[in-house]
């Protein structure tokens, strides 16, 4: 990154939101009209959700709405889904299996495919045994999560997409709140016709923002289903046409988003992920010197936007979390089966940083002695 960041603690390693680039400061510390009636704000939504497809792998169309990444996740599925929809979650981990609660909750017939934690989709006979759950429940829908954050892991989705295809399943539906940015996606070639993210992870803007590709497949069960609410996808269809959104943008999310794509694009792509495994690898064979194992199983991908490691045996994590705080670096805990067990270090967007994370490793070393 060419400007430096001002930082809110000496060594910010949280799982995001993550420091906002210095692009994106510049770009929310100014004040902007209003988007329904200003000329020049769908100009650069549209410019926006062009450069955000091209970090998605996709031409599809990229919707923008206002709030934080769970608004894409509700409403991806309240946009695609009835009750009584047959819906195939593959889960690695909290996220993953999450997603099966939330469809759950309306009123789909959920079928799981509830894998280790410490796994990623491709390990042991996981494929084998997303395929026989395929055949048996014949989704209209199958999830997964690309990144997930509590397990510090990456899903390979190349088969998994050619699996959906092969099969005849109509969606597939794939959280990338936590990659987007930070690692490569294809979701073209690997057949995803919903891209869910959020702002604050590796694009390094405020919480505000929440990003879904949508491929015409999914257009046209969305005008099927007809939801309307809030998170509701469907009506931004047609804002280019009606020249404007459904309900107020935010104008100073989008120019942060805006910053955020303009950074990563002229760093150049290929550079923005080599620097994200570069930092991941650096973590990991740092805590290994130290003696810190990680979470993730050997034969698992470990993430390259976050790491997660395992509590010292002789600390609690609050106590754990302490110490390091003290020496100035903070990190997340983990949730469900890891929490208390797990803590993550988040190194993506500004924090995908060599020197950061050197100060970091310097930190957990010495909080151990």
């Amino acid at each position: 990154m060419s400007k430096p960041v001002s930082m809110y603690a000496p060594i910010p390693m949280v799982a995001g939101p993550v420091t906002l680039h210095p692009d994106v400061i510049e770009a929310i510390a100014r004040d902007y009209g209003s988007g329904q009636i200003e000329p020049d704000f769908l100009p650069l939504y549209k410019e926006t959700a062009g450069k955000l497809a091209g970090l998605m792998g996709t031409d599809d169309d990229v919707v923008l709405m206002t709030g934080e990444g769970m608004l894409a996740l509700w409403g991806a599925l309240k946009s695609c889904l009835k009750r009584g929809d047959a819906v195939l979650t593959v889960g690695t981990g909290v996220f993953g299996d999450g997603m099966a609660d939330m469809a759950e909750s309306m009123g789909c017939k959920v079928t799981k495919v509830s894998l280790p934690y410490d796994s990623t989709i491709g390990n042991g006979d996981s494929l084998a045994q997303i395929e026989a759950a395929i055949k048996r429940c014949r989704p209209v829908m199958i999830t997964a999560v690309h990144c997930e954050t509590p397990s510090g892991t990456l899903n390979p989705l190349a088969e998994l997409g050619a699996m959906k295809q092969r099969l005849g399943v109509p969606l597939l539906c794939v959280d990338a709140v936590a990659s987007l940015g930070g690692a490569s996606i294809d979701a073209k070639a690997w057949n995803i016709d919903l891209v869910m993210a959020g702002s604050q992870k590796c694009l390094s803007a405020p919480p505000t923002m929440s990003i879904v590709s949508v491929s015409p497949t999914a257009w046209d069960i969305m005008a099927n289903v007809n939801y309307q609410g809030y998170d509701a996808i469907l009506p931004f269809k047609t804002i280019y046409k009606d020249g404007r959104c459904p309900y107020t943008p935010s104008w100073h999310g989008v120019a942060a988003l805006h910053a955020a794509a303009d950074a990563l694009l002229r760093e150049g792509l290929e550079a923005a992920f080599a620097r994200h495994a570069i930092v991941a690898k650096q973590c990991r064979e740092g805590l290994a010197r130290i003696g810190v194992p990680v979470f993730p199983r050997p034969d698992a991908v470990s993430a390259p936007t976050v790491t997660a490691a395992m509590v010292p045996e002789k600390y609690t994590w609050p106590a754990w979390r302490q110490a390091l705080r003290e020496r100035g670096l903070i990190v997340s805990g983990s949730f469900g089966p890891m929490a208390g067990k797990v803590f993550r270090l988040g190194h993506m967007g500004t924090q995908a940083d060599p020197i950061l994370m050197q100060k970091a490793l310097a930190a957990v070393e010495d909080a151990l002695r």
